[in-house]
């Protein structure tokens, strides 16, 4: 998908709240990616709401040099649009490009299934069900306790994980970049949390790999995925306006 200008509504986001403390040291860039990371999977930053180097410099202790290379990062990686003589600001897809990310997802993680099945077939992952059975348990618990976001950033990870079981780093760096912009077309699109990705597949789908079926492994997969795009709403409104010290320090 190809990034462009006229696909971010920029938003400003609040200068007051939150100031690092004074004798706090620097934080690395990798500190800050995760950061920002983070917030755009846990439904924290929301599309168009704008990056402004000095701020998140400031609440870093780091050079708007150091902001800007993680900001190119996140740019590559089509998290961030970064506009001229306008700055930087959180990704808004178009339906399409919503759509586009679902279309290769619905490619891509059916076949992290069945590569994770032989794997667990194989003697290769013998802690994996176990694993995956704890982060849905979690997903639940949080679901339970009304917790919003932990439960979107486990949702994200049950995912992220089924790529990394399979022991490939290119399957995991591709599950680990469509997720956070999955998050970004349901926020886009106002789509709730609890319809997009209800945690009652994510079981259904372990329940799946446990059995070894991966025909119905890739079949639940499918349709789960299908649900989100279904859930998907054209009409959403202007994003509210962010505080970064909340959202990237809170």
């Amino acid at each position: 998908m190809k990034a462009n200008a006229s696909s971010s509504r920029p938003v400003r986001a609040a200068t007051a709240g939150r100031r690092r403390p004074a004798a706090e040291p620097p934080a690395p860039k990798a500190d800050i990616y995760e950061r920002i990371y983070t917030a755009i999977v846990e439904h924290r930053l929301l599309p168009g709401t704008k990056l402004t180097e000095e701020r998140i410099a400031e609440l870093f202790s780091v050079s708007r040099t150091q902001v800007r290379g993680v900001l190119q990062r996140l740019a590559v990686q089509q998290l961030v649009s970064l506009i001229p003589n306008r700055g930087a600001f959180v990704y808004m897809p178009s339906a399409d490009e919503a759509r586009d990310v679902l279309a290769v997802r619905r490619t891509l993680e059916p076949a992290v299934l069945d590569r994770l099945i032989r794997r667990i077939a194989a003697g290769k992952a013998p802690g994996a069900v176990a694993e995956l059975r704890a982060l849905v348990t979690r997903e639940r618990q949080a679901h339970a306790a009304g917790d919003r976001r932990s439960a979107v950033r486990l949702s994200g990870e049950f995912h992220v994980t089924l790529a990394v079981l399979t022991g490939s780093s290119i399957l995991s760096r591709m599950l680990r970049e469509l997720t956070p912009l999955t998050c970004l077309a349901i926020l886009a699109f106002e789509a709730p949390t609890a319809a997009a990705c209800p945690n009652d597949e994510h079981e259904r789908l372990v329940d799946a790999i446990e059995a070894g079926d991966q025909r119905t492994a890739a079949a639940l997969m499918v349709e789960h995925l299908n649900h989100i795009e279904h859930s998907l709403r054209l009409d959403a409104e202007e994003p509210a306006e962010v505080d970064l010290a909340a959202v990237l320090l809170g």
